[in-house]
């Protein structure tokens, strides 16, 4: 396994992460923190860390978020290493970015007391975590291609 493509991995995480947030930014500015699933979950995350109130760590768990991008990057990168998919990095990512929002699905009410398939926003956070993540994966795979 060559560390340079690990590395690479994880700066391509870094970059995917900020792509995706680009997008998240105005759901966060127009309907707050819980529409974000994952800012949502880490701002919660961090809270218990800092302890103070999730709605004043925005930064601080963004700075989360983007260490979570920065590992699945890795991981991916790890992952195309030891399985030869026969897909695009690309494709292969995106099919990555499918998975994590799955997990952010799974994972959401236990953090966050808030049920995403019943969110008081509707489906537009659900939705919205899954563009997302299909951007986060393909963003991936692109930079992992050209870095």
């Amino acid at each position: 396994m060559d560390i340079v493509f690990i590395i690479n991995g994880l700066i391509a995480g870094f970059i995917a992460t900020a792509a995706m947030s680009i997008l998240q930014v105005p759901m966060y500015k127009k309907w707050g923190m819980t529409s974000v699933l994952e800012w949502h979950e880490n701002q919660v995350i961090t809270s218990k860390f800092i302890k103070k109130n999730p709605e004043e760590l925005l930064i601080p768990s963004f700075l989360f978020h983007l260490l979570h991008g920065g590992l699945g990057g890795i991981a991916f990168a790890i992952i195309v290493s030891v399985i030869d998919f026969q897909v695009s990095y690309l494709i292969s990512g995106t099919i990555l970015g499918f998975l994590f929002a799955l997990v952010v699905l799974i994972i959401h009410e236990p953090i966050t007391k808030v049920k995403p398939l019943e969110h008081p926003l509707g489906n537009i956070p659900v939705i919205g975590s899954f563009v997302n993540h299909a951007i986060y994966g393909a963003a991936l795979g692109y930079f992992l291609i050209v870095l």
